[in-house]
């Protein structure tokens, strides 16, 4: 395979050739000039992550796409001279460019041209750790770069030659390459569901043991990671970046009361996700469909907290989550201001968890709340124990509320509230 098809294979193209963005943010008719440039800071945030600097940015207002440029001439005209003033040696669209846009913005530009979801498959690559991750990557960064293999090849252009109806070197090789990445792709796609097998065979097991089992979902960078740090003591990486956690996490929590439970981290969501990645990563969501209840953590800091809330439980609800009990977290309740507007969100929350998990405020309420839920998971049965399989009762006493203990000759006689879970595992001992 060619050079050039090996770069789409590896973990972080764009941030060795290029140092200097210019984001190029759009709004489209009927937007506000407030949500174009939040959309835009977003960008930032995303390039920021990426390790390229920001030199500079423009808003471009749009009545209706371009299908030669995305935008008008005239504007990317401006654009690309303010760019050149500014020494960027990259353009960055916050929009999803097809790939003739892209081809004919760089002739016109005269520098590397990526949109937002070339910036997201950069981020995804450099960050995914695990196997079923990283076979999900190439596999959305290859279905992404198949119809740009011509933007790839441009340098053999001029290659072309031979009798007339030969085609030359550089068409030659441009079917050869996609001939190749097709293959790969499907490659590609027999490995991921091996590996998807292999993930539903463990995730039936942690389901047959008695603990039971919460995800944390939430928009990115809203401290997903933090919390299931604070509440294990463990180091899943956390940073104020976006997309810090891309692989689900997975982390056993004993509460106060020596109840205990399975907490799994998942990835985070953020606005235009590339339907590619939604699928990739739908393994990662995945586990808050199978977990016995959903911690949503929300920044409370941030003004746009509502439309996080709304785009994660629209998430949830197409994952097939309706019935699950939620608990909502607000985080990051320390920054907030006094009087200000963050502050009066709070109240359109009511039913929330406030915490912070820079300084720990909160974190008791959320734990006697996550204790109640667990409590409230169990039913309450009858059970007589052998004498001779004190585990279980071990069990019974860690896992479950025991309301009644009657010691027999045979055993123990208990009745216990306890997760259906453990009630499976002990039908032949109900009375």
């Amino acid at each position: 395979m060619s050079n050039e098809l090996d770069l789409m294979d590896s973990g972080d193209i764009l941030s060795t050739k290029c140092e200097a963005a210019f984001l190029v943010g759009i709004r489209e008719q009927g937007e506000s000039e407030y949500d174009a440039n939040e959309h835009l800071e977003e960008l930032k945030s995303l390039v920021d992550t990426m390790g390229i600097n920001v030199v500079d940015t423009e808003i471009a207002v749009i009545r209706e796409k371009n299908p030669k440029l995305f935008i008008g001439s005239g504007k990317l005209d401006e654009i690309v001279e303010k760019a050149k003033r500014a020494g960027a040696d990259l353009i960055i669209f916050d929009a999803e460019l097809s790939p003739r846009q892209q081809r004919n913005i760089e002739e016109q530009a005269i520098v590397t041209v990526i949109d937002r979801q070339e910036v997201i498959l950069d981020i995804f690559a450099d960050r995914a750790s695990t196997k079923e991750a990283t076979l999900q990557v190439q596999l959305a960064r290859l279905e992404y770069s198949l119809p740009r293999l011509t933007r790839a090849w441009t340098h053999l252009s001029r290659q072309r030659g031979g009798a007339k109806g030969n085609r030359g070197k550089g068409e030659t090789q441009l079917e050869s390459d996609k001939r190749m990445v097709l293959k790969y792709i499907t490659s590609l796609k027999k490995e991921i569901k091996e590996v998807q097998k292999t993930r539903s065979l463990m995730r039936k097991k942690r389901a047959d043991r008695p603990v039971p089992s919460a995800a944390i979902v939430g928009y990115t960078n809203a401290g997903k990671s933090s919390l299931l740090n604070f509440l294990t003591g463990s180091d899943v990486l956390a940073e104020d970046k976006l997309f810090a956690t891309l692989d689900p996490t997975s982390r056993k929590i004993a509460l106060p009361g020596g109840r205990e439970f399975i907490l799994t981290d998942t990835v985070g969501f953020i606005r235009k996700l590339p339907h590619d990645l939604v699928d990739a990563f739908k393994s990662t969501l995945e586990e808050a469909a199978f977990a016995d209840f959903i911690i949503h953590v929300l920044d409370i800091t941030n003004p746009n907290v509502m439309h996080h809330h709304n785009v994660t439980l629209e998430v949830l609800e197409d994952l097939g989550i309706k019935d699950k009990k939620i608990i909502t977290v607000l985080n990051k309740i320390d920054a907030l201001k006094k009087d200000s507007e963050e502050e009066l969100n709070i109240l359109k929350f009511p039913n929330c968890v406030q915490i912070s998990t820079y300084t720990g405020q909160g974190v008791d309420a959320l734990q006697e709340t996550i204790a109640q839920v667990l409590q409230n998971l169990s039913k309450e049965i009858n059970v007589l124990i052998p004498a001779d399989r004190w585990d279980i009762v071990a069990l019974l006493r860690r896992e479950g509320n025991v309301l009644e203990e009657k010691y027999h000759d045979g055993g123990v006689e208990i009745r216990v509230a306890v997760s259906e879970k453990i009630t499976n595992q002990l039908q032949e001992y109900l009375i």
